[in-house]
């Protein structure tokens, strides 16, 4: 390869390449007790991909992960980016649509993959293009050499990449290109308790102080309806409070509250505003 290609490959290494939070670990991933059995077959088989293709067969490396919006597909996506030490490429299917050059940044993004290898190919929101192809509209022909695309790539990939994709509407994804994975995952909201989700989030370097009353944990609890991304992002906000404050402890009230505020739930406190304790509540 001369100098100009392998420049021209350095740059679009750039463009496509997704920098992944090192904070953002395998075992801060909230996940249902199916998808921990799964993740833990992946991994053994990755672990284990040369003893299977010597007898000709293939690990699992094609993941589809879908369902609700904010519940971790990504943060899933990243943390095993993490845990495997492998770059993660990924293509902005929004913005590539808009210029027109979605099939290009596919093939480019296979074609680093398939030469660095040990890589996480990423698309999300594979439902834009990778639809059912029944379906007809103005940008059919671009829709279709995407997908085409993505067939053809993912029938050469090289086999110590990992391909995973997302949807938030797994009935609109094309027959063909579903039956292309050989693990599906789905992710529901969070059905866990609420302090157990934001112990999940909390970097290692800071304290839970859990000063929330019962009567608030209750409220919340039972009224929140918000995703894992809208919590993380909370209690994000709740660790640099806690850091401008000069401070390591993060205190759950506080993250309770804040919750309530986001969820326009109405919660009258005693006139001490020191005091957590719930007189009354309820939804505007």
């Amino acid at each position: 390869m001369d100098g100009e290609a392998m420049n021209i490959n350095e740059n679009r290494l750039k463009e496509l390449l997704m920098t992944v939070d090192t904070n953002i670990r395998l075992e801060s991933v909230i996940l249902s007790d199916e998808n921990k059995e799964k993740v833990k077959q992946f991994l053994r088989e990755n672990e284990n991909r040369y003893k299977l293709l010597r007898y000709g067969l293939e690990p699992v490396n094609k993941l589809l992960f879908y369902g609700a919006s904010g519940c971790g597909k990504t943060y899933l996506a990243k943390a095993l980016s993490n845990h495997l030490k492998f770059r993660m490429l990924y293509v902005d299917i929004a913005k590539s649509l808009s210029e027109g050059n979605v099939a290009k940044n596919i093939s480019d993004i296979f074609e680093i993959g398939n030469e660095l290898g040990n890589c996480l190919i990423f698309l999300d929101e594979c439902d834009s293009i990778a639809w059912n192809r029944d379906s007809v509209g103005t940008d059919s022909g671009v829709i279709r050499r995407a997908t085409n695309s993505i067939f053809q790539q993912l029938d050469q990939m090289n086999k110590t990449n990992v391909f995973i994709s997302a949807t938030n509407m797994l009935h609109r994804l094309d027959p063909a290109f579903e039956r292309r994975f050989n693990m599906k995952l789905e992710f529901r909201r969070p059905e866990m308790e609420l302090i157990e989700v934001i112990k999940k989030f909390l970097y290692k370097d800071f304290v839970l102080v859990d000063d929330a009353t019962n009567e608030l944990k209750h409220i919340i609890q039972r009224n929140s309806r918000l995703s894992f991304y809208e919590i993380e992002d909370i209690v994000k906000r709740a660790m640099k409070e806690a850091i401008l404050n000069d401070t390591l402890e993060v205190k759950t009230s506080n993250i309770f509250k804040e919750i309530a505020v986001s969820q326009r739930l109405k919660i009258r406190f005693k006139t001490d505003k020191d005091d957590p304790e719930i007189f009354e509540s309820s939804i505007k």
